[in-house]
């Protein structure tokens, strides 16, 4: 009737058309021999995921940085109250005794000044000494820095008390105009009034030391301020007012 004949019923030779099963027992295929392993899901699915082991050992380095973390702060607190219940730690204390100026001459491009001052420092601290490394020095006016130096270096014993020397000069001309605006003002205030305010200023890298166990190092900020120098009429020579404030301001 024109049909295709029964598969397997083809004459020797012919040749099948493309995609034609011969002979192909669906029903032998074993699909389970075949499946991927169960790792292939787990390696190959939308994201790998830690074990069991690897969460607990990540849950355990966590616990244990914060357990300590926490006693590194009590240690930092118990300390710092030990430190204060036992020591009692006091600022230095700074007087000037003296603040002579020298040279002084403010004109409308150049300025130039000599200051030579005269302090006494004192150690109110029983317990703790007070070494004094290293001395930097300024001499502002109107919050306007003049010029900067370096004092030498000294110690305090406990209850102890020294004096210091600073000397600072400068012989500049006037580049900026905040600068042109202090020298302008010091000339007004030096023709009118015959007297001019200055401050010395002092950052002091100390350390403190008690007798025994502690040591910590620190910078000592020491603010002189308002000082009043009277001038002998135009000679640019001048000292320390007897109506100023001599004490310092001291802070760490």
């Amino acid at each position: 009737m024109g049909y295709p004949p029964p598969m397997g019923q083809y004459p020797p030779g012919y040749q099948y058309p493309p995609g034609y099963h011969y002979n192909y027992n669906y029903n032998n295929y074993n699909y389970a021999a075949q499946a991927p392993p169960a790792a292939y899901y787990y390696n190959h699915g939308a994201g790998a995921y830690p074990t069991q082991e690897e969460m607990n050992a990540a849950a355990n380095f966590a616990r244990g940085f914060l357990i300590g973390m926490m006693l590194l702060f009590f240690f930092i607190f118990a300390s710092t109250i030990l430190f204060w219940v036992v020591l009692r730690p006091q600022v230095p204390e700074f007087h000037v005794e003296s603040l002579t100026v020298a040279n002084f001459e403010a004109k409308e491009s150049s300025f130039a000044a000599s200051w030579d001052a005269n302090l006494t420092a004192r150690n109110p601290n029983t317990k703790i000494r007070l070494y004094f490394n290293q001395i930097e020095t300024f001499m502002f006016y109107d919050d306007q820095p003049l010029v900067s130096s370096y004092a030498n270096p000294f110690s305090l014993e406990t209850g102890a008390a020294t004096g210091m020397v600073t000397k600072l000069a400068t012989n500049s001309s006037v580049d900026e105009e905040a600068e042109d605006d202090a020298v302008e003002k010091m000339a007004e205030e030096y023709g009118s009034r015959g007297a001019v305010e200055f401050s010395l200023r002092m950052a002091m890298w100390t350390t403190f030391k008690s007798e025994s166990w502690w040591t910590r190092r620190s910078t000592v900020r020491v603010f002189c301020e308002e000082l009043k120098v009277a001038f002998v009429g135009k000679t640019g020579k001048g000292s320390l007012a007897p109506d100023t404030n001599r004490e310092c301001l001291v802070f760490v």
